[in-house]
């Protein structure tokens, strides 16, 4: 019963497939998928930065974790989805909703997913991810909330399409 519960938990989280009388399979994100997952995000985590940014509230959490980001610079891409998950969910969990804390974390998995797809490939480099965040921060920081979310929006969009052109160039391999 703990193995099939553990694999009803992937299954619910996204990251396995199950068709009726099928094994569970390794989910295969599509484009589409990839961009859906990027733009709830964007919709979640642009509110956030928003109202982050009207109190110029900037999160203990999220500045330790692009400062270990920026210590990675030099390392495996690989190695910045652990600290890159961190800040984006800081962002979320600095607001101290129960309920959109909630909401995010259902989305934590392919969250996780996407950024492993994304540095896996080496889509976007280590350097430039620190020093997006470090702006958004700083825009947080002086209470711009439009230039927060136009950047934390600009900011997921650039790896959105990034991962959405790999992952279809992949597809058409596969065929």
């Amino acid at each position: 019963p703990t193995a099939k519960a553990a694999l009803e938990n992937l299954v619910a989280s996204g990251l396995l497939t199950r068709s009726a009388h099928q094994s569970a399979r390794v989910t295969r994100l599509t484009s589409a998928d990839a961009r859906d997952i990027y733009r709830t995000r964007a919709i979640i985590e642009a509110e956030a930065v928003r109202l982050l940014a009207g109190t110029g509230q900037v999160p203990d959490a999220a500045r330790e974790a692009n400062a270990e980001i920026t210590a990675l610079s030099e390392a495996s891409p690989i190695q910045i989805v652990d600290p890159d998950v961190r800040f984006h969910s800081a962002l979320v969990q600095a607001l101290e909703s129960e309920r959109t804390s909630a909401i995010y974390s259902q989305l934590s998995d392919e969250i996780r997913l996407c950024m492993t797809q994304v540095q896996d490939a080496t889509l976007l480099n280590t350097a430039d991810i620190a020093n997006e965040h470090a702006r958004l921060l700083d825009k947080i920081a002086a209470g711009d909330q439009q230039g927060a979310a136009e950047l934390l929006a600009r900011h997921l969009e650039n790896a959105s399409s990034r991962l959405a052109v790999h992952l279809d160039s992949l597809a058409a391999g596969l065929q």
